[in-house]
């Protein structure tokens, strides 16, 4: 080979080489590119992801119109709040003839997957919950919001399976809302969590979290609902017949129920009086949760009737567990028909709102003041024109719409005449814009003459105060 072959060889492999090499190069800078790109396309989805989480009001999925989370098995009247934590999602449910989903927003929950067990895992409990407390301004506002709901976990069935840990809320941030991103909470943009303060009511609004939801059509019948139902009647029906023994049969504790709970169901069990057929003892307002195999039965009962003829409501949960197959009440809870502002007196940081009310706001109390003298003179005149326009139009009650309540109240003042209402110690709690009106109320006409404890919780609906519920 002479010299100048062997130059063009050597040319040639270098030039190969020189090939090889760049196509590893850009083979390998493709694939770093890849990568950044996938990153990049990843982040910008996260992103995306993210700003659709924050305060969206309305969730472009409609597979779902026309159906409810399967845990609201029956709502008779106010709202059920149920949080998905697959989807981020949190949703307001009422019930007004159809279920009617009137809020809907982003959350986030806890960094890890999965049911709250011990502290500090990081993981939101599923389970039902209630709010305990409305707290102000309770911390950092990045970190905690304007206003924060406590939860009542560990439930009794919680510390039954042996979970801990405390301090789970719903609150608020001002931050960018992530998902997945708190130690347990259930987080809003603190501007939805000022519109949802228009949906709960202490200690009565149920709060359901589940992993994910299992969406059915609003006709669907939950197959544990009438096995709950029969719980109810037959927890009532030994309740009326005085039969402790039988209420204890229910309990998951059976004849070892003692201590305070014991004691309490005996005293009210021995004050139990009947006076006439216009005391309805049956539960009202019936309304029935289940997650898994815990639920909630949620009604109100008048308990004791005393000898002056004034009697008591109660606001009664029985909270119950499915064990190998059968319903067991855990644990009961009955609460008088207090104001909210009542429950909120041990909250060393009250809402702007109620210490508003608490000094005397003379505005406030004189739009609900008229709204009650309003709705009072018109029922006792019987211009029940005046008296509908009390009511707000998605008024719930005693399992009647304002349609069927209006009907209702009208033959009642068929059969009665001369009807007198007294109003004595009247109470008035805000929150937002709901508020509850509780009184003592002397009621008297031609049919039978009785006094105890209402309450009207209210809505505001527009620029005025409407009566959305009666609770006697």
């Amino acid at each position: 080979m002479n010299k100048k072959k062997f130059v063009t060889v050597c040319l040639v492999v270098l030039a190969i080489a020189l090939s090889l090499y760049l196509m590893d190069i850009y083979s390998t800078v493709g694939a770093d590119m890849e990568k950044v790109t996938g990153s990049a396309a990843v982040s910008a989805s996260k992103e995306k992801r993210d700003l659709q989480s924050s305060g969206s009001l309305h969730s472009d999925d409609s597979s779902n119109k026309d159906k409810i989370p399967d845990s609201i098995v029956d709502i008779s009247s106010g709202y059920a709040i149920v949080v998905d934590k697959k989807q981020q999602r949190l949703y307001v449910f009422q019930k007004n003839g159809p279920y009617f989903k009137v809020f809907e927003t982003a959350c986030s929950t806890g960094k890890n997957s999965g049911s709250k067990q011990i502290a500090g895992d990081a993981k939101t409990p599923d389970g039902i919950f209630f709010a305990t407390s409305l707290l102000h301004n309770p911390g950092p506002p990045e970190t905690f919001g304007s206003l924060a709901f406590t939860l009542d976990y560990p439930t009794l069935s919680d510390k039954r399976a042996g979970k801990d840990g405390n301090n789970i809320w719903i609150h608020g941030t001002t931050k960018p809302l992530l998902p997945q991103q708190s130690n347990g909470c259930v987080v809003l943009s603190d501007s939805d969590i000022k519109k949802l303060v228009n949906f709960i009511y202490l200690n009565r609004t149920p709060v359901i979290i589940s992993e994910s939801i299992n969406w059915v059509p609003q006709s669907h019948i939950s197959a544990s609902r009438e096995e709950l139902k029969k719980i109810l009647t037959a927890w009532h029906k030994a309740f009326v017949e005085k039969d402790l023994k039988r209420i204890d049969s229910l309990y998951i504790e059976g004849a070892e129920i003692k201590g305070r709970k014991r004691e309490d169901l005996h005293e009210k069990i021995k004050n139990l009086t009947f006076i006439n057929k216009h005391f309805v003892l049956q539960p009202r307002d019936i309304s029935i949760l289940q997650e898994g195999n815990n639920a909630v039965i949620i009604f109100d009962q008048i308990f004791a009737v005393n000898n002056n003829n004034s009697f008591q409501g109660f606001y009664n949960k029985l909270i119950l567990e499915r064990i190998k197959n059968n319903w067991h009440v855990v644990d009961e809870s009955s609460t008088y028909d207090t104001a909210a502002g009542q429950q909120l007196a041990s909250v060393k940081d009250k809402p702007k709102d109620m210490q508003v009310l608490q000094t005397g706001e003379k505005n406030v109390q004189k739009d609900i003041n008229n709204l009650v003298t309003k709705w009072r003179s018109s029922w006792e005149s019987g211009n029940m024109k005046t008296y509908r326009s009390c009511y707000a139009s998605d008024f719930q009650s005693r399992e009647m719409d304002l349609d069927a309540w209006i009907l209702h109240k009208s033959n009642v003042r068929q059969k009665n005449k001369n009807i007198r209402v007294g109003i004595s110690n009247l109470q008035i709690s805000v929150n937002g814009n709901t508020a509850r009106a509780s009184f003592v109320q002397q009621y008297s006409s031609s049919a039978f003459n009785t006094k105890g404890k209402k309450t009207l919780e209210l809505k505001k609906v527009g620029e005025r105060w409407k009566i959305h519920r009666e609770i006697m």
